[in-house]
């Protein structure tokens, strides 16, 4: 499975920054980084589950690429409901 691009040209995000990358993967999960005007914002969630945002300077790519990774992981395995909530802590505790 693919992170699906769902961008819009020249939208407007949930912190108020420009979108430069917005992804969906298998219908689970989003991720999108804005261009904010002192940082950067990178916003995920796992529908129905988390939403997540964290604020970083010019290294947001790295973050972002880490961040999508572990996600993708996490969605590609079989959990039970304390594995997952184990998994948001730690997730947003890493990140």
């Amino acid at each position: 499975m693919m992170w699906e691009n769902i961008y819009i040209e020249g939208a407007i995000g949930s912190e108020n920054g420009l979108i430069l990358e917005d992804e969906e993967y298998a219908s689970s999960c989003r991720i999108t980084v804005e261009k904010c005007p002192h940082h950067f914002a990178i916003t995920c969630g796992i529908y129905g589950a988390m939403v997540h945002t964290v604020f970083c300077g010019e290294n947001y790519k790295e973050i972002y690429d880490a961040m999508k990774k572990e996600l993708q992981g996490f969605i590609d395995r079989d959990t039970t409901v304390d594995e997952e909530h184990q998994f948001y802590n730690d997730f947003t505790t890493k990140f």
